[in-house]
């Protein structure tokens, strides 16, 4: 199953301009999250990465990366206070929802029988998030004012 890229774009931009009054865009390919031309790279700083799995008829993960400047202002946006008044336990809540919202709609696109676990959220800075027995099938790039948000879609092997 893949999700196709203006699909996922159309998702995630819905939900954070609902929610955040956001706008997201398609990422140019010089945008990244460290200036480095790997895309896969994390920020230099602090990132925060949601992730949530979907179980059933179709097995895999959805997962956010948000440098820790655009996670703290979506917790501020939801919490209507200021970026540097956001406590880190409710950014942590923010990336959690955002990321919960985004698994069920890919889950709604995957058809059959299937269910969502409860978001996690991992914060620090270079680290890698792994789903054993699982590949990325699609990950798109999106820019939020200057900023990466990456959101990935990853499927589980049949038989792991």
């Amino acid at each position: 199953m893949t999700v196709a890229d203006a699909e996922l774009v159309q998702i995630t931009a819905d939900i954070w301009s609902t929610l955040l009054g956001l706008e997201l865009r398609s990422a140019a390919p010089e945008l990244t999250a460290n200036g480095s031309a790997d895309p896969d790279a994390q920020a230099a700083g602090r990132v925060f990465t949601g992730w949530i799995l979907i179980t059933g008829d179709w097995e895999g993960a959805v997962t956010l990366d948000l440098p820790s400047g655009l996670a703290r202002r979506a917790g501020a946006i939801m919490f209507g206070g200021s970026p540097d008044d956001v406590a880190d336990a409710d950014i942590r809540d923010v990336v959690g929802e955002l990321t919960n919202i985004t698994g069920g709609n890919v889950k709604a696109l995957v058809g059959g029988s299937c269910q969502l676990s409860l978001p996690a959220v991992t914060e620090g800075v270079d680290y890698l998030m792994s789903l054993p027995g699982s590949s990325v099938v699609n990950r798109v790039r999106l820019d939020c004012d200057g900023e990466l948000l990456l959101v990935s879609v990853l499927e589980r092997s049949q038989g792991d």
